[in-house]
C-alpha cells in the first residue's frame, strides 16, 4: 500500500512539475473587482491552483456587462468571469461568436441597492419616479434591478451609473437616487448610517433559482484551448471549494474592500451562500429566455434549442 502512495505521489509532483514548466497563459476579463463571485481567479492564482494545472493567469478588471463580453469577443481575453447572461445571449442572438462553458452564479443574494441615509427613501416603492442605478447595459444588475422594478410595479428612470465606487459617489453627492453594490462593497458605509439598504437582488422569487451570470469564452477560443479550458474548470473549482473553508479567503475579502475581517466575514455568510455558486448548470432557461425578450434583449422570441450552441458546458 505504501508503494503504490509513494508512486501516485511521485507521479503527481511529475505532473505538476511538467505543467509548471509548460506553462500556459489565460487571460481574464472580469467585472467589479472586490465582490466574492469574481474573485476566484484572483485567489486561485494567489493560491497556486492554476499554476499546478500548468495554467498562468492575466486578469484584467472591468465594470461588468458589455465591455467584459466585449472583452471576448474582440479576442482581447480568453475567458469572461461572472458576466451577466441576458447581455451575453443578447449578444450571441446577434452573431457574436461566444461560448458558456460554465454557470457562475445562481440568484443575486450578492448584489443590493440602496440610497443616502438623509434621502427619505427606506424602500425601493419610494424610488418611484427617481433614478435607479446599476452598473452596465448586459449585466446582471441590470437584469436584476429590471425584475426588481417590475415585481415591485415602481416605474424609475434606471441608468449605468458603472462601477461600485463611481456609483456610491453618485449616491453620496446626489447625482442618482438609488445606487447598486455587491457585498461587502458599501456595508461599511451602512454601517456607519451613511446608507440606507433599500432592496436585494433575491427580493424578486424568480431570480433566487435563475442562473444570472456565467463564464464564457469566443467560439475560436473553445476550439483552439479546450484542454486548457478543461483544467482551468478544475482549478476554479477547486478554488470555489477553498474558499468557501478557508480564513484565507476572508482575508483576501477584507483585503481587497478595504474592510475588517467581521465585515468581510459577515459578508460571506449573509450574501454568499455556497449553493449561489453552482458551475454545472444553467437553471431557469425559459425563464431567462423570456427575461430576454420582455427586455429587449433579444428582437424576437428564442427556444432551448436556439441557445443550444451557445451553452457548451465544460465539467470541472
Amino acid at each position: 500500500m505504501f508503494c503504490k502512495i509513494a508512486v501516485a505521489a511521485a507521479a503527481a509532483l511529475m505532473l505538476a512539475a511538467a505543467n509548471a514548466g509548460h506553462a500556459e497563459t489565460l487571460k481574464f476579463a472580469i467585472g467589479q473587482k472586490g465582490a466574492w463571485t469574481t474573485a476566484m481567479v484572483d485567489y486561485g492564482t494567489r493560491q497556486g491552483f492554476f499554476k499546478q494545472e500548468g495554467i498562468d493567469t492575466e486578469i484584467f478588471w472591468t465594470q461588468g456587462g458589455a465591455p467584459t463580453v466585449q472583452a471576448v469577443i474582440a479576442g482581447s481575453a480568453d475567458v469572461a468571469i461572472d458576466t451577466g447572461i441576458l447581455g451575453v445571449i443578447g449578444a450571441y442572438s446577434k452573431g457574436a461568436p461566444l461560448r458558456v462553458i460554465s454557470a457562475n452564479s445562481t440568484g443575486a443574494p450578492d448584489i443590493y441597492w440602496y440610497a443616502k441615509a438623509s434621502s427619505g427613501i427606506k424602500t425601493l416603492n419610494d424610488a418611484a419616479g427617481k433614478t435607479v442605478g446599476f452598473s452596465e447595459n448586459g449585466s446582471s444588475s441590470n437584469l436584476v434591478l429590471l425584475a426588481l422594478l417590475e415585481h415591485n410595479h415602481v416605474t424609475a428612470k434606471t441608468l449605468a451609473s458603472g462601477g461600485m465606487p463611481a456609483t456610491l459617489t453618485q449616491v453620496l453627492t446626489g447625482q442618482i437616487d438609488v445606487g447598486w453594490a455587491a457585498a461587502p462593497f458599501a456595508l461599511k458605509e451602512a454601517s456607519e448610517g451613511q446608507i440606507v439598504i433599500v432592496a436585494h437582488g433575491n427580493d424578486v422569487p424568480a431570480i433566487r433559482g435563475e442562473t444570472v451570470r456565467v463564464n464564457i469564452v469566443a467560439a475560436s477560443a473553445l476550439e483552439q484551448k479546450r484542454p486548457v479550458l478543461r483544467r482551468f474548470m478544475r482549478a476554479y473549482a477547486k478554488t470555489i471549494d477553498w474558499a468557501y473553508k478557508s480564513p484565507q479567503a476572508i482575508d483576501y475579502l477584507a483585503e481587497a474592500n478595504h474592510i475588517s475581517k467581521e465585515i468581510a466575514a459577515k459578508a460571506l455568510k449573509e450574501f454568499y451562500p455556497r449553493a449561489q455558486m453552482e458551475l454545472t448548470k444553467i437553471d431557469g432557461l425559459d425563464l431567462i429566455l423570456k427575461q430576454a425578450l420582455d427586455y429587449k434583449y433579444v428582437p424576437h422570441a428564442m427556444t432551448a434549442a436556439d441557445v443550444k450552441g451557445l451553452l457548451t458546458m465544460i465539467k470541472p
